[in-house]
């Protein structure tokens, strides 16, 4: 393993199922006694709002303004390529955030990439109405009422991020289904793809 870490960066669109798949993995990792640390890019960038923002809820990021976000999102990438190093690390992110303008923001543009230094890229997907369904029954979260169009164009611009980004550095691309009861699946292909690192 290489002094920089080897990290895997996944990804979804908000409601997919990203964390429940990834907390699958981390229970088939314990049995596996496999480590791995997971860092969750939103929650050093709140780590960053908080401090200098006045900001109290990630929600709430969505909603400064864009460059005030890319500020965050750059010093947040310098803190996370710190503390992943020497380990096999998930770094929990969204390709792209959609903005409260409609446009999408990119989760992981040239210098968040250039500081990770990814070997692995993994998207969590599954249908649209599904993500919808799952969105409705999640009252702990501010949700965006999305079409079924509209998070069609979503992943698919996350897939075109993503393949953007392992083009520019070599790294691998997983795109796994997380379809209705397939979590533990899923996780446990995240798994298989986490171990993998260690190899390299």
């Amino acid at each position: 393993m290489d002094e920089d870490g080897n990290i895997a960066i996944i990804g979804g669109v908000p409601g997919v199922g990203k964390t429940t798949v990834i907390n699958k993995a981390l229970e088939l990792a314990k049995k596996e006694n496999f480590e791995i640390t997971t860092i969750v890019y939103g929650s050093v960038m709140m780590e960053i709002a908080k401090e200098d923002f006045n900001i109290d809820h990630r929600d709430q990021l969505r909603i400064l303004p864009t460059e005030s976000q890319k500020e965050i999102q750059r010093r947040a990438a310098f803190r996370i390529g710190e503390r992943a190093r020497g380990k096999v690390v998930l770094v929990d992110t969204h390709y792209t955030i959609k903005t409260g303008e409609g446009t999408f923001l990119q989760g992981i543009p040239q210098w968040v990439s250039d500081s990770l230094n990814p070997k692995l890229l993994v998207i969590i997907e599954t249908y649209p109405k599904e993500i919808i369904q799952r969105r409705e029954g999640d009252s702990s979260r501010k949700r965006d009422e999305d079409t079924a169009d509209i998070l069609f164009e979503h992943q698919l611009i996350n897939k075109t991020v993503a393949s953007t980004i392992c083009q520019k550095t070599g790294a691998l691309l997983s795109v796994i289904k997380n379809g209705h009861g397939k979590a533990a699946e899923a996780g446990k292909v995240l798994l298989l793809h986490l171990m993998s690192l260690k190899h390299d």
